[in-house]
């Protein structure tokens, strides 16, 4: 039989869903198109567009590495802190490379005629998706550090909350 602290625990191999479907949102939006340099261009900023350049995507390829340790850690964060901490430093691993790679892509358009010349590119729909799965992956990475600090409480007796008076007590 097991006692009731072993029962409660939750298992190893607990995916976090919400950290999955955000690593795949940022991955989606990392591969669509950002932007293009004008609108009789054909070829778009992409981390696509750099991984399937002929001489390899160099450098670029760390945002890949990122996202799949986001992946990895996502299907162990129900059950890990660790694993829940490994995916946020993934998704600001990400954030960072990401950054980086756009901020590059934005270099090589290099000066334009136009007062705004940024205002001026065709955009894709990459950069907005990009944002929305790097911001719900910081947020989900955060909730599962909480929840497995939570169930770790709970599982030793250690009452939760802040210690000192509540607000239904002031």
């Amino acid at each position: 039989m097991s006692t009731p602290a072993q029962k409660s625990r939750p298992p190893l191999l607990a995916v976090d869903g919400g950290m999955l479907v955000a690593t795949l949102l940022t991955l989606a939006g990392y591969l669509l198109p950002w932007f293009r340099k004008g609108s009789g261009y054909q070829w778009s900023f992409s981390g696509w567009a750099y991984a399937s350049l002929s001489d390899g995507g160099g450098w670029t390829l760390l945002t890949f590495g990122w996202l799949l340790v986001a992946a990895g850690a996502a299907l162990l964060a129900r059950g890990s802190t660790a694993a829940a901490m490994t995916g946020m430093v993934a998704a600001v691993g990400t954030l960072v490379t990401s950054l980086a790679v756009v901020a590059a892509s934005f270099a090589v358009v290099g000066e334009q005629t136009a007062l705004n010349p940024v205002a001026q590119l065709p955009f894709g729909v990459g950069l907005p998706v990009m944002a929305a799965g790097l911001g719900l992956l910081l947020a989900t990475s955060c909730r599962a550090i909480v929840r497995c600090e939570s169930h770790v409480r709970r599982a030793s007796g250690v009452p939760e909350g802040p210690p000192g008076p509540t607000v239904s007590s002031i």
